[in-house]
């Protein structure tokens, strides 16, 4: 009896990968932790956090799940909710480039909310993280590059699909229901790039996560779905994606966990605010600042190399406020020359909306040469792996230049252990004394506490 894709795909996630996790694996999905955790605190008491914490956080709240930060107790999914916009609201979360989107920000919050429920281990969450974590970046592989190109947000789509695999694990569902749970989120994923640059942009991990709580609870209760939803016509495979096939898919599998990919390639950590595509760029300034010191007023024109999905994602030329520039190439550029450096400050409406911004804006022509555009099967696979090179021509006839093969924080050229305790440090003392933040990174590297007691010592 032929076995499907549906079931194939659910004896790998629920069965075989747990068998392959090592101590390497979980340590890095403990980066994860500490990374989103940062990032978090960096959206703490934001005006689109509390516009979702009044219309999802009852009052006096009640639930098993807690909203980080804040300590209010909500059901699961709503918890997640505003957890996963937290943590993506500024931009400053993990990626991955086979995922082709974030890939912490739409999984952990419902990892973190259901074994807050279930009073799971740091490792037991983190195994169900980075099970999740491997459907999101191995359905990247399969599904792009027309699904990113179509214009769908992998974070919101892959990401779904990771929050559901991971909640089933948590709640311990067998095959035939975690099947019904894949039907039921097939109904619920979206979020398209459209929607870069707003508020909606970090909706999509508070939606993809708490949908996929939804969607293995109400399985869970008995709630049914197509249990083969990666077969046959119609398909969500098939809908999000020219190139599929089901060969892809079967012939996929049993590479998943061989190593585990938030292992090898990676994730890439931010240490800029922005969105990742602009990083190459802020690079490329910082060096050429670093070498020069060119004196703006003696800036004649700008010019940034980059392949041909930089325009066609980064659709905010002229943002006019800090969302959008968050997703413009030309403000990160123009704001690392001014700032030196990219930090949340540079990121405030009050700061977008500088005179010396749009001067300096006025200077960048973005330009797509030969060897990167889409005709190029290489740079078509990863548009967002090409180097990037910046151009300064002078008013006193001197030209200035810098190229970024891959930029700092991506597995290439990583962020270390350091880098990353130093950002959580830096976000969570925004609120929270640097003795209480030492004591969540402790806490974080011990295995067997709870998560429960993890979430309440994160209240400001």
């Amino acid at each position: 009896m032929t076995t499907t894709l549906t079931k194939q795909l659910i004896t790998q996630c629920l069965h075989e990968l747990p068998k392959g996790i090592q101590e390497e694996t979980l340590k890095a999905a403990s980066q994860c932790l500490v990374d989103c955790l940062a990032t978090a605190y960096a959206a703490y008491g934001e005006a689109p956090i509390d516009m979702l914490r009044k219309l999802y956080i009852d009052s006096p709240t009640t639930g098993a799940s807690t909203v980080i930060g804040y300590g209010e107790k909500a059901r699961p999914a709503d918890a997640a909710l505003v957890n996963g916009a937290m943590i993506s609201l500024q931009l400053f979360d993990d990626n991955q480039a086979q995922m082709r989107g974030h890939p912490s920000g739409p999984l952990l919050p419902a990892v973190l909310a259901l074994a807050e429920l279930k009073d799971a281990s740091i490792k037991e969450a983190l195994t169900a993280f980075i099970i999740g974590y491997e459907v999101e970046c191995r359905f990247g592989t399969i599904l792009n590059p027309s699904h990113y190109e179509l214009g769908w947000h992998a974070t919101a789509t892959q990401g779904t699909l990771a929050a559901v695999i991971a909640s089933s694990l948590i709640l311990g569902l067998d095959d035939h229901t975690c099947a019904h749970a894949l039907g039921i989120t097939a109904s619920m994923v979206g979020g398209v790039r459209r929607n870069f640059g707003t508020m909606t942009m970090s909706l999509h991990s508070g939606l993809a996560s708490s949908n996929g709580i939804r969607a293995a609870q109400l399985a869970e209760q008995g709630f049914t779905a197509d249990p083969e939803i990666f077969d046959g016509p119609m398909n969500l495979a098939e809908i999000f994606s020219r190139e599929w096939s089901p060969d892809l898919l079967e012939k996929n599998l049993p590479l998943w966990g061989k190593p585990f990919m938030i292992v090898h390639p990676g994730a890439t950590f931010k240490l800029y605010p922005c969105g990742r595509p602009p990083l190459f760029a802020v690079d490329c300034v910082i060096e050429i600042q670093e070498k020069y010191a060119i004196d703006l007023k003696d800036i004649e024109k700008i010019q940034a190399d980059v392949s041909f999905l930089y325009p066609r994602t980064l659709i905010h030329q002229r943002p006019i406020n800090g969302l959008q520039a968050k997703a413009s190439l030309q403000y990160c550029i123009a704001t690392t020359f001014l700032d030196t450096r990219p930090t949340l400050k540079s990121f405030t409406d009050s700061a977008v909306a500088r005179p010396e911004i749009n001067a300096l804006i006025d200077l960048i022509e973005v330009h797509v040469p030969p060897h990167l555009t889409e005709d190029i099967p290489a740079v078509r696979k990863a548009p967002f792996e090409q180097p990037v090179k910046i151009t300064v021509q002078t008013k006193s006839g001197k030209t200035y230049s810098a190229t970024v093969p891959i930029h700092k924080g991506s597995p290439q050229n990583p962020a270390s252990p350091n880098d990353l305790q130093q950002k959580f440090i830096d976000c969570a003392t925004m609120h929270i004394p640097l003795t209480k933040a030492k004591t969540i990174l402790d806490f974080i590297s011990q295995p067997n506490a709870k998560v429960r007691a993890l979430m309440q010592l994160l209240q400001v």
